[in-house]
């Protein structure tokens, strides 16, 4: 990782991924007028599926950036 790496290459993948997970549930936790403990449940498993998704998403930049270098 030289000097030409993009900055979202050098930001390690996991911690991003659980504060995308993170953000999205307390988004939709908040954005609902009235949730209940199957509401929170489902915020948390939407949270969840975003930080993989972002986890999933940040891996394919990095190797296409990385095949594009060579």
């Amino acid at each position: 990782m030289g000097a030409g790496t993009p900055w979202w290459y050098r930001i390690p993948t996991k911690p991003l991924g659980v504060i995308v997970a993170c953000g999205v549930a307390i988004a939709v936790i908040v954005s609902s007028p009235d949730i209940s403990t199957g509401g929170i449940v489902a915020a948390i498993l939407v949270g969840g599926c975003a930080g993989l998704l972002t986890q999933f998403i940040q891996g394919m930049a990095q190797a296409r950036h990385d095949e594009r270098s060579r």
